[in-house]
């Protein structure tokens, strides 16, 4: 039952720190995590402690624990790890032949993560995305990689969020380049499917320069 209320309270901590409702460089209690997420001081203090290993906050002796500002050394050696992975991936998964029913299921994922977007509910449109790419990793039989790189991901979805609050196009452009994603791999079309992916996986640099003018706070270099 605690290890359960641990990884609880580690989720929702997590999602806060990730969508920047928890902001980066901001000080934060157990006290008043407890009061935000309603589960009590011992799985807080856990999962508090498992984000401290993550890097995700950090203490201040005589000051306090403050969430950790974006590296961006680490986003982009996160992004260059996913990026060479998840290329693989795809490109085993467009030799596949995909049912009715499982094309049926990725494009409903798709529908979910729009709507959410409709919403902007960055959460579930998290989870859509993350469904999105899991899938393909099941369907190729990488599903150790797939868990392995779900720590890495946390690394770069706040400058992802930090690219939706700049740019509210991106919330829409995400779900186009999915379909776009989709439709290379139905093809069998591996160059498309290689162009595609790069194109969705990268920042626009209009977009980093933006988010490093209105969130310099938020950056560490």
């Amino acid at each position: 039952m605690q290890q359960n209320l641990t990884e609880q309270a580690y989720e929702k901590i997590l999602n806060k720190i990730i969508s920047l409702e928890f902001e980066p460089g901001q000080r934060i209690s157990e006290k008043g995590i407890e009061n935000v997420i309603k589960i009590g001081r011992t799985p807080v203090r856990d999962a508090l402690l498992r984000l401290r290993q993550e890097e995700l906050i950090y203490v201040v002796p005589q000051s306090g624990t403050y969430i950790s500002k974006i590296n961006l050394d680490r986003v982009f050696d996160s992004i260059l790890v996913r990026n060479s992975m998840e290329n693989k991936v795809l490109q085993e998964a467009c030799d596949q032949d995909y049912s009715r029913l499982e094309i049926f299921r990725i494009n409903q994922t798709i529908e979910e993560q729009r709507q959410a977007a409709i919403d902007r509910d960055l959460t579930t449109f998290l989870h859509f995305n993350d469904q999105f790419h899991k899938q393909f990793y099941m369907d190729t039989h990488h599903n150790f990689l797939w868990n392995w790189l779900t720590r890495i991901n946390i690394y770069f979805y706040r400058l992802t969020a930090l690219s939706l609050k700049v740019d509210e196009s991106n919330w829409e452009k995400s779900t186009a380049e999915h379909e776009q994603i989709m439709k290379a791999i139905l093809n069998h079309d591996k160059a498309e499917l290689k162009e595609a992916f790069q194109y969705h996986i990268s920042t626009a640099p209009e977009t980093e320069q933006k988010i490093e003018k209105q969130y310099a706070d938020y950056i560490q270099h």
